[in-house]
């Protein structure tokens, strides 16, 4: 017998549980039981402010520069098409999804010590 899959309805407990993991993945800092009520429709603020306190953006922006600068070595070392680079890209891209999600530039990244290459 086959189940069906409910979609995520927008403002529900279900919804907010699902966004906090899709943007923060399993990164979610511990949450202090005075500013989590039980609901993760309100405690969402509080888990970015702790990323931001933390100096979470500071090293996410850091760590993805550092694999960048990997890739775009991968790229020189075995031509930009090579299986092992399209495997570093894939590997890359969940942290530049992180990046996007968080307003994390290009500006940031190069910041960071990312060397882009000439266009």
């Amino acid at each position: 017998m086959a189940t069906t899959m409910t979609p995520l309805q927008p403002g529900t407990e279900a919804a907010a549980q699902a966004a906090a993991f899709a943007i923060f993945g399993s990164d979610i800092p511990p949450i202090g039981p005075e500013d989590y009520s039980g609901s993760w429709r309100t405690a969402l603020h509080v888990i970015a402010e702790e990323w931001v306190g933390e100096g979470r953006f500071e090293q996410h922006a850091a760590r993805t520069a550092t694999a960048l600068n990997e890739l775009f070595a991968t790229h020189e070392r075995y031509g930009v098409g090579s299986p092992e680079a399209l495997a570093g890209g894939a590997a890359l891209q969940p942290l530049i999804d992180r990046c996007r999600h968080f307003g994390i530039t290009t500006a940031d990244l190069t910041r960071h010590g990312a060397r882009f290459p000439e266009s």
